[in-house]
């Protein structure tokens, strides 16, 4: 997780990049993004993932954001 001002730009590589969750950080303000996205052809920008393939990526997530903690 990670707190964006106006004005700055991030980047994220291409491949298998999952969005498991956005969060806006101020209660009373809306967020607003501009998202590019450069595909190769044939190649769906989007991916729908099954909950069955979302459990199997948990150990992928931030930590703070784990739906199975570790033991």
């Amino acid at each position: 997780p990670r707190k964006l001002v106006a004005g700055e730009a991030f980047w994220e590589p291409g491949g298998d990049v999952v969005h498991y969750q956005v969060a806006n950080l101020e209660q009373h303000n809306r967020s607003v993004f501009l998202a590019v996205c450069l595909c190769a052809p044939s190649v769906d920008m989007i991916t729908m993932l099954d909950p069955d393939e979302i459990v199997a990526r948990d150990h992928l997530r931030h930590p703070s954001a784990r739906q199975t903690k570790s033991r």
